[in-house]
């Protein structure tokens, strides 16, 4: 059976997420394609009626949301101008201690001010390394992103599916994605390109798409975490109901270390690619 996995790595690594939670700082992992691909297409034969059946990898879309340098340079320009904006309030605030301290004021009213002026002060100086933070990650993952792509790139069978990200204040995020990876499911299982779609997301705008893939006599088979405790988790239900559903949640250890790397080891294995 022709097999396509449809991977939104976004929502994918979100799953990953949920997975850290059993680990300590140390132990937490990241998501190695050269290994979990492997391990969801022999994870098929666990799968009821499926254990007797050839399976035959097509393709693997990933879909992303892509850095470029314009995007960076527009983020850049937005956290500086908070930056700016930001260290003129603190300058303000350091201004009124000042006065505060010169005036005469009783002891008592002063020390409330000035515990008051530099709480403020305290506040925007967290926002004011939230800003720097934001440059800093957003550059280094411009960087990791065209070095994985470059990776992805060179593999036959992958195929990078991506949309151009968005950003706003210095907060990066992807727009779009769900709607390609929408299309493709449905296009390719019109083309007969595919038996089985392997979808490693819990997106539940997929619902529709999923449901139609099915009337055209398709597989789908969905890969995400699902918690019952997890309030915002309940809408996966929905997709859980429409086709058969891998939950990332019942892996245990030792599967979950075949799919991936330890964290601390990902900026190595990036400089490597």
């Amino acid at each position: 059976m022709k097999v396509i996995i449809f991977n939104d790595t976004q929502n994918f690594n979100g799953s990953l997420d949920f997975l850290n939670d059993r680990f300590s700082k140390k132990e937490k992992r990241f998501w190695d394609y050269k290994k979990y691909i492997p391990f969801l297409i022999k994870k098929l034969k666990s799968i009821d009626g499926f254990e007797n059946i050839d399976f035959e990898l097509k393709k693997v879309f990933f879909y992303e949301g892509r850095y470029n340098s314009k995007l960076i340079s527009n983020m850049s320009w937005s956290c500086n101008q908070k930056i700016s904006e930001i260290n003129y309030m603190i300058k303000r605030e350091q201004k009124l201690l000042g006065i505060v301290t010169n005036e005469k004021i009783s002891l008592a009213n002063r020390k409330k001010i000035k515990a008051h002026i530099e709480e403020i002060k305290g506040q925007l100086e967290k926002k004011l390394k939230k800003y720097y933070s934001y440059k800093a990650k957003q550059k280094r993952n411009f960087e990791g992103q065209k070095k994985l792509f470059n990776d992805l790139e060179s593999n036959p069978i992958i195929e990078l599916r991506t949309t151009p990200l968005k950003q706003f204040e210095g907060d990066v995020y992807q727009k779009g994605v769900d709607v390609l990876l929408a299309t493709d499911l449905v296009n390719l299982a019109h083309m007969k390109e595919y038996d089985i779609a392997i979808i490693l997301s819990g997106d539940t705008d997929l619902v529709e798409a999923v449901k139609l893939i099915k009337t055209l006599g398709k597989i789908p088979i969905v890969v995400s975490y699902h918690s019952p405790k997890y309030a915002n988790h309940r809408n996966i239900s929905d997709l859980m109901k429409v086709g058969k559903f891998i939950n990332l949640r019942d892996l245990n250890n030792e599967e979950i270390f075949s799919m991936s790397e330890l964290r601390e080891n990902k900026n190595d294995n990036l400089s490597k690619l």
